[in-house]
């Protein structure tokens, strides 16, 4: 069961960063205990956690290595290895026209995601896994869960912010591992009700940042996924010179932040022995050596270019349905009607005022909707999320993401306090109303 939920768990976090993970493969792995993944090529789109206009060019994933300890597990470790993490990363700012359809099917998938997210949450936070047997077993391999982490480089190339200056920022990292320890900072394995006062002790090895400014941008005469390993390694290392991997450093990065080494303790305390001695509840102690931050001039400037190019990507995005499909040239009488509703509805935005006419139509179409929404998912028990019904998509055009999402969650919340009482959803939501009118 257990080997069957960690392959599961590593499927589903791990298959979105990187390509060609065997499923079958890897169940095998983990039920002999010992998981290794080698020599992976992380995705295009493994960078769109973060939610920005950047995409992954190139990247790599040395090695991946899970032991778990199944004979004496909640007796000793899980050990978790990575090595080699490369990432050289690219603007992605290039906004198309799009048309409404389009938008709205993008937007339709944006509010499932997020749904199913919130919905997630929700159910962590009422589950009683805690208080089990799995539970316990699950919080104590956490709790003691050894870490390892090395060799990191993450890049990012930028040659269309500043035009004429390419440059480039990176992260890089030698080695980080975190360890439980006891009260003397020696390695150890804590159960039961210790794990209520967990101590970790962490050792950081090299983590710098650079800023490098009128740069020449790596490039190779071959895919990057043709790279072999040792290639991946010498290129993140020195850069590249004419298409191949460089055998020295060409350039030294201009450091933001210097290499710095240093350790870090942190530990929680239990609830009542923080509320008996009024110490804090979670403390952490950082010590590090000599920490240099530096900033050029090119550099400054460089990240004002940046900040203004996310801007106006993010301008350009809002506005994307109404862009024309064609050239200014060919059609100037519809790029200026792109122009003023793009105008008029920032306008509108920054009035921030609602008629009352405009305050009464939503009112109504809130209820109208949350309850069309509960009654379309209570009559399929089954169903998580509605996204096949023809009039809530209608509704869903003239809406905004937050409010459909907030308005989502009520109707859930309808649907399940009606189950639970036995009550009819109109019953359940005019008793909501009531409540809500006399706490007003």
């Amino acid at each position: 069961m257990l080997e069957d939920q960690v392959a599961y768990l590593l499927q589903k976090y791990l298959g979105n960063y990187v390509r060609g993970l065997n499923k079958e493969a890897l169940k095998i792995s983990v039920w002999r205990g010992d998981v290794e993944l080698t020599n992976m090529q992380l995705k295009p789109e493994a960078l769109n956690a973060l939610k920005l206009p950047v995409r992954v060019k190139a990247g790599f994933l040395g090695s991946v290595r899970i032991k778990v300890p199944w004979s004496r597990l909640g007796q000793d470790p899980v050990l978790v290895y990575l090595d080699r993490i490369f990432l050289l990363a690219e603007p992605a700012t290039q906004v198309e026209g799009f048309s409404e359809d389009s938008v709205q099917e993008a937007k339709k998938n944006r509010v499932r995601e997020m749904e199913m997210k919130l919905l997630e949450r929700a159910q962590e936070l009422k589950s009683e896994m805690n208080t089990s047997w799995l539970g316990s077993l699950i919080n104590t391999i956490i709790g003691n869960l050894k870490l390892s982490v090395s060799n990191i480089h993450i890049r990012y190339e930028d040659l269309e912010s500043n035009t004429g200056h390419p440059f480039a920022a990176g992260v890089t990292l030698e080695k980080l591992s975190a360890v439980t320890v006891d009260d003397n900072g020696k390695e150890t394995f804590v159960t039961g009700g210790a794990l209520d006062r967990v101590q970790k002790s962490v050792v950081l090895d090299r983590l710098a940042l650079y800023l490098d400014s009128d740069i020449t941008p790596w490039n190779m005469d071959k895919p990057w996924e043709d790279l072999l390993p040792s290639e991946w390694v010498q290129v993140f290392r020195f850069g590249t010179k004419e298409g191949k991997p460089a055998d020295c450093l060409l350039k030294s990065h201009t450091y933001i932040l210097q290499p710095v080494t240093g350790s870090a303790k942190y530990s929680k305390l239990q609830s009542n022995e923080s509320i008996n001695s009024s110490q804090p509840l979670q403390k952490a102690a950082v010590n590090l050596d000599d920490v240099t931050l530096c900033l050029s001039r090119n550099g400054y400037r460089d990240i004002l270019k940046l900040a203004d190019n996310f801007a106006a990507f993010n301008q350009r995005l809002k506005y994307a349905h109404y862009r024309p499909l064609v050239s200014v040239k060919s059609d100037p009488r519809s790029w200026w009607k792109y122009a003023f509703k793009a105008v008029s509805d920032q306008m509108k935005k920054a009035s921030g005022r609602l008629s009352w006419e405009q305050v009464l139509r939503y009112a109504s179409l809130r209820k109208r909707y949350i309850s069309l929404y509960a009654s379309l998912l209570k009559s399929d028990i089954s169903r998580v999320v509605v996204d096949d019904n023809e009039e809530i998509e209608e509704l869903d055009r003239g809406l905004d993401i937050d409010l459909i999402l907030q308005w989502r969650m009520l109707a859930h919340k309808f649907v399940e306090k009606s189950i639970e009482s036995g009550q009819s959803l109109e019953e359940t939501e005019n008793y909501e109303i009531l409540v809500v009118i006399w706490m007003e």
